[in-house]
């Protein structure tokens, strides 16, 4: 999901590191926040819900104007409800009918969305799911402490927000500039990556199967793929392939994409986004997740003048 820094982050971190704490927050938020040196208004009460991938939550604020300028479908979605009663009553009751009807793609059956309205006295919190690699990602672009973090130390980085690495297992970071790409060679190739419309998977799935061209792709990487794609790399561009081992295993922060690349994952806090299974990564006990593009399907909806795009 989606999650810019905020106040609250360190919370959500704790919750997702310490399952006690989780429950403790679902069980008494009020206190459980006061513990953690937090204050607010005498007289206001939490209610706290955790998402999962399959159940996300919408909250709609008592306080605050509407927000004319929205940048994203949920922004906007909340404003048009704190305008309009007849549409606020239909969202309470009916969420995925109209956000479909706002996207114009239905939600997937598996997802389940609930919209709760705050009051005078009653507030939301609503913890994020389990984070997986695109909010790593995300979560990089948007904090540069993090990021540096993550460079440096990213196994215990990873660990803060509860993703914790085998322990036997190296994880090095690299991130992509302007003037620097990469190209990963996973240990475990999904030899059926190569029907993806990223013209890379195919030179990746027949390195996995063709140990000299493997050898060629990571002596002259730019030199092999423009012979086998049939088009030239800017000249500024170097390109380093990097070849997973059984004991290292590499995580590439993608090059900050433009405003508009970025608006095709708007709504990954309601549809949950797409997710690709990994080695090294486990999350609560169970095997992870990592970024993928397995299956994803992008939508565009028009509301008024704004465009937004989603990826399944």
């Amino acid at each position: 999901m989606k999650q810019n820094p905020t106040a609250l982050t360190p919370i959500y971190e704790k919750a997702w590191r310490e399952s006690q704490f989780k429950q403790n927050l679902l069980d008494n938020p009020l206190a459980t926040l006061q513990q953690e040196g937090m204050t607010f208004p005498e007289g206001v009460n939490f209610i706290a819900v955790a998402e999962t991938d399959t159940h996300r939550y919408m909250v709609l604020p008592v306080e605050g104007s509407p927000n004319k300028g929205a940048e994203t479908l949920l922004e906007y979605v909340r404003s048009k409800a704190m305008q309009d009663g007849e549409f606020k009553q239909a969202l309470l009751a009916d969420p995925k009918k109209v956000l479909s009807e706002e996207l114009g793609q239905a939600i997937p059956e598996n997802v389940e969305v609930t919209v709760v309205e705050e009051t005078a006295d009653t507030r939301y919190l609503v913890i994020p799911p389990q984070p997986d690699m695109q909010y790593v990602i995300e979560r990089s672009w948007q904090d540069p402490i993090f990021k540096q973090n993550l460079l440096s130390e990213p196994k215990s980085t990873l660990a803060q927000i509860g993703i914790v690495a085998d322990e036997n297992q190296e994880i090095q970071v690299k991130e992509e500039t302007d003037f620097q790409r990469y190209i990963l060679l996973e240990d475990e190739m999904n030899t059926q990556e190569g029907e993806e419309s990223d013209p890379l998977s195919a030179l990746k799935v027949k390195a996995s199967q063709d140990n000299t061209f493997k050898q060629k792709l990571i002596q002259s990487p730019k030199q092999t793929i423009e012979e086998e794609l049939g088009f030239t790399l800017p000249s500024w561009v170097e390109v380093e392939v990097l070849e997973e081992t059984p004991n290292i295993s590499y995580f590439i922060i993608p090059h900050l994409p433009s405003e508009e690349e970025v608006e095709s994952e708007e709504i990954m806090a309601v549809t949950g986004g797409w997710r690709r299974r990994r080695r090294w990564i486990r999350a609560r006990g169970s095997w992870g997740v990592r970024l993928g593009r397995s299956g994803g399907i992008g939508y565009t909806s028009r509301s008024g003048t704004r465009r937004w795009s989603i990826g399944w």
